[in-house]
């Protein structure tokens, strides 16, 4: 058995595997483009658009998360 062959993941696996990080992931995205939006309407620069660019991706896919999980009740 080749290395590559002990990685590689059934396409159903794969394909549920990525669902469950859809939610997450659309979180993010929505997280910084709030992040981007306040960066340039309270022009931040330095330690706090870091801070924003930080936290703000990371609570917003958190967020979305939890809200999808509960919505499908798998809470």
């Amino acid at each position: 058995m080749e290395p590559c062959e002990l990685i590689r993941l059934k396409p159903d696996k794969t394909e549920a595997l990525l669902k469950g990080y859809l939610p997450y992931l659309v979180g993010a995205l929505a997280g910084m483009l709030i992040a981007i939006l306040l960066s340039s309407l309270l022009m931040l620069t330095g330690t706090p658009q870091l801070i924003l660019f930080a936290l703000l991706p990371v609570v917003g896919g958190a967020v979305v998360e939890r809200v999808v999980q509960r919505r499908s009740g798998n809470s």
